[in-house]
């Protein structure tokens, strides 16, 4: 064998952990991909107990409660604050879409006096296609009431085994981990919870500065309710390429139809710039929070962006969230250690 030959033989068998760690994940990745519509709930209430694990602890140091109650108490929390967000901004969304209809109704107005427009609207509402498209829109949203509300149920009820069990599952896999490992796994699963909360926090300080952002962006050009359409739209940044476009793309054309372009076009331009700072921020915050070389993070947002596949960024940043774990938990062969021997 050639020496280039030993020489890479020599590399592989180096990182032969690393490269069955990245064929194990990429398959795990894949399947539960493919079935991240079934675990949603489960990832949902797995975020929610990591973030909310020390309010949890502090409940039952605080206040000696029962750790059943204690995990309840904290999923109603919750869970009671999402909805009453929810419900109150539907309900503006809702006061909103009446003001532009009062604001613009002449127009239906003056659709409404075309000749023989009522017997064209007769004729649409009678042809099968429309009646058709009617009975299916009402026919998903029948089927999509007893859904929510058992995603919801089931997503409360794994928050509160989650937070209630979360410590007896770390004890139980580390007592059948054995003596040679259970050190290792301890670190595995100390460090890992310490990077994922930063991970978390890193993401929420992101949507937040996109919360602020907006706010003062609604204010300025004159939005009525700037402070939930920011809210809005901080949650639609969770979104893959449009992200905040949804709520700023419509304001901008709704107030350039106005007649009021200086505010339209201060939004859309505001969207534009949005784009590109978060492309800037976010590898800036997320690997000074987790400490992941900014390059990654960038290669898995542009990849993310030029596949228009949210799952990429995900695979990238996970991918790189767990091999610092492994490789500060000592699981994996640090480069200095290398370069040692």
């Amino acid at each position: 064998m050639t020496k280039s030959g030993e020489e890479m033989k020599a590399r592989i068998a180096r990182h032969k952990k690393e490269l069955i760690f990245l064929g194990i994940y990429t398959l795990i990745f894949l399947l539960l991909s493919q079935l991240a519509l079934y675990l949603t709930p489960l990832l949902i209430a797995l975020v929610i107990a990591i973030v909310m694990k020390p309010l949890y602890d502090y409940f039952r140091r605080r206040f000696n409660f029962r750790s059943t109650f204690a995990a309840t108490v904290i999923a109603l929390l919750i869970f009671g604050v999402v909805f009453a967000v929810i419900g109150f901004l539907l309900y503006l969304i809702f006061r909103q879409a009446v003001s532009l209809f009062d604001s613009y109704g002449y127009l239906f107005d003056g659709l409404l006096a075309t000749e023989n427009l009522p017997e064209q609207i007769r004729r649409v509402l009678m042809s099968g296609d429309l009646m058709g498209a009617v009975t299916d829109v009402a026919a998903t949203l029948f089927q999509l009431i007893p859904l929510i509300i058992i995603f919801v149920v089931i997503t409360f009820a794994l928050t509160v085994w989650l937070l209630h069990h979360m410590s007896d599952l770390k004890a139980q896999l580390l007592k059948r981990a054995g003596d040679d490992r259970r050190e290792t796994l301890s670190r595995v699963f100390t460090v890992g919870y310490a990077l994922i909360r930063r991970f978390i926090r890193s993401y929420l300080i992101l949507y937040l500065i996109t919360f602020v952002e907006a706010a003062f962006i609604f204010y300025l050009t004159g939005v009525e309710y700037p402070l939930p359409f920011a809210l809005i739209t901080a949650v639609a940044d969770i979104l893959p390429i449009l992200g905040p476009g949804i709520v700023f793309i419509p304001f901008g054309i709704a107030f350039i139809l106005q007649g009021n372009y200086f505010s339209g076009i201060i939004i859309l331009i505001y969207f534009i710039l949005t784009g590109v700072l978060r492309q800037i921020m976010e590898p800036k915050i997320v690997s000074d929070s987790v400490k992941i070389h900014p390059l990654i993070v960038m290669a898995g947002v542009y990849l993310s962006v030029a596949s228009m596949n949210l799952w990429v960024l995900f695979y990238v940043l996970i991918l790189s969230l767990l091999y610092k774990v492994l490789l500060i938990s000592g699981v994996f062969e640090s480069r200095q250690t290398a370069k040692c021997e």
